[in-house]
């Protein structure tokens, strides 16, 4: 689906943007936090504007969900981790993949239990 490929494309360049914006301050500011919440909005304008072709294909819209998790808390990991940021040393960072996980969980439950079709009946 090439529209997804896009959401891939352009949540990654959002997500790389907060880390050079995060380099650049050495650490998380409120520019940085601004670029982060760009991400958390296209992550919501795409769910919106994919859902009714990620939810016809099995497995998609949970597609749509790891792509995302692996972009933004996989890259913030890698990126925290190589920076030495004090959050993940405090336990911050481990929050911030707990929550993350935690949905990403709920969500896989609900589409095994839907036979991978999410939100199947909207």
């Amino acid at each position: 689906m090439r529209a997804f490929l896009i959401y891939g494309l352009v949540l990654s360049v959002v997500m790389a943007g907060f880390h050079i914006v995060a380099a650049g301050a050495r650490g998380i500011d409120l520019v940085a936090l601004i670029v982060l919440a760009l991400a958390a909005v296209t992550i919501a304008v795409a769910a919106v504007i994919l859902r009714k072709p990620l939810t016809r294909a099995p497995y998609a819209f949970f597609v749509f969900h790891v792509v995302s998790y692996v972009i933004v808390a996989g890259s913030t990991s890698l990126h925290a981790f190589v920076a030495d940021w004090a959050g993940a040393r405090g336990g911050g960072l481990g929050w911030m993949i707990g929550l993350w996980s935690v949905g990403l969980l709920v969500h896989a439950f609900a589409s095994v239990a839907r036979n991978g079709f999410a939100d199947a009946d909207l």
